[in-house]
């Protein structure tokens, strides 16, 4: 089971594109770059088509961000990945439900992504510094509420993530005790989970957990 240190490696690397942009506009707009690339320079450069030069700038941040998530979210899941796929950790469950999460419950991740951004001006040390002060609040709030289901990492690295219902009962037993079915949330590389199949499920943090099918052999 996660700690609280990968949930926060978790989110301040979901929060790279904005925190690299932010860098990248506060040091060319206070002229702290290099001189081959102050705003002068490249005007010259680009016949003065500056926006070549932010749309190349953002094309590096997108790129290198998607290649950070892959790389991040594969270290932090390997351990846990290997006890579920070897057997060798975990308990087994049925599925009895699963469903994707829905779109709305990213909207805050993407308001506060994509707000800080376009709302102030990075030249100034006073916006920049609030800014950060915001991203390390929201990181610590998604810390301590246990919340990574929302996390745009898995997407990028072959993940799933479902709303779902697992039991390490049968059916009858349940029927007698609802308490035995438990609402998680499902972190899998399959598309479809199989609610006729057993998976192995190694608890993440809270209420998630990572599952594979029951008989995945190494």
């Amino acid at each position: 089971m996660w700690s609280k240190k990968e949930p926060i490696i978790l989110w301040t690397t979901a929060y790279a594109p904005l925190l690299m942009l932010m860098i990248g506009g506060f040091l060319y707009r206070n002229d702290l770059v290099p001189a081959r690339l102050r705003e002068q320079r490249l005007s010259e450069l680009l016949g003065g088509r500056l926006w070549i030069a932010e749309a190349l700038w953002l094309l590096a941040v997108l790129g290198g961000s998607l290649l950070l998530y892959r790389v991040v979210v594969r270290w932090l899941l390997r351990d846990v990945r290997q006890k579920v796929d070897s057997r060798s950790g975990g308990s087994l469950y049925s599925v009895r439900r699963f469903e994707k999460l829905p779109a709305g419950d990213y909207t805050f991740f993407l308001m506060t992504l994509l707000l800080p951004r376009l709302a102030l001006d990075y030249s100034s040390m006073t916006n920049f510094a609030v800014s950060l002060l915001m991203i390390v609040f929201i990181i610590a709030v998604f810390v301590k509420t246990e919340t990574i289901a929302t996390c745009p990492l898995f997407f990028v690295s072959g993940f799933q993530v479902y709303k779902g219902t697992i039991s390490e009962y049968t059916r009858e037993e349940e029927q007698s005790e609802k308490e035995l079915r438990r609402e998680v949330v499902l972190l899998v590389r399959d598309k479809d989970p199989d609610l006729g199949e057993k998976y192995r499920a190694e608890q993440l943090i809270g209420k998630v957990y990572m599952i594979s099918r029951g008989d995945t052999e190494n």
